[in-house]
């Protein structure tokens, strides 16, 4: 009997621990700088400034027409979309970041020219910080 409750106390605190995980607090939808830095190097490449919705779609204020949709999965929060680069071709963007705070996200970010078959036109990769700037956003560049 010892024995079983041992295992229980075991599953218990792993199913505990995992529940731990798979809650995080939902992201705040506003307007955020995003800061990105050079992969390699972590030279700063730019600062731009994007609104998180709350219907999850995103879209930039200084860059346009820069947007997309955002998801949350625990403490991760994804968002990808496009912008057009001219004419001939369209910029697929991704990002993926960690909630360190409510006000803060660090993780990484790509974008890639589409279609596109390598080497690509266009094809580049960053570290990124995001940092809440407060709920009023203004409208899209």
């Amino acid at each position: 009997m010892n024995n079983a409750l041992k295992k229980l106390a075991t599953v218990a605190a792993i199913c505990s621990g995992f529940a731990g995980i798979a809650h995080a607090d939902p992201v705040t939808a506003g307007y955020w700088q995003l800061d990105s830095y050079f992969q390699p190097g972590g030279g700063h490449f730019s600062t731009q400034m994007v609104c998180l919705n709350a219907d999850n779609t995103w879209y930039s204020t200084t860059q346009g027409p820069w947007n997309g949709n955002w998801f949350q999965n625990g403490n991760e929060v994804q968002w990808y979309g496009s912008l057009s680069a001219g004419v001939s071709m369209q910029i697929a963007t991704f990002g993926t970041v960690q909630i360190m705070q409510p006000t803060t996200m660090n993780g990484e970010y790509a974008e890639w020219s589409v279609p596109g078959t390598p080497p690509l036109q266009w094809n580049r990769h960053y570290t990124i910080t995001m940092t809440y700037q407060g709920s009023v956003c203004p409208g899209p560049a």
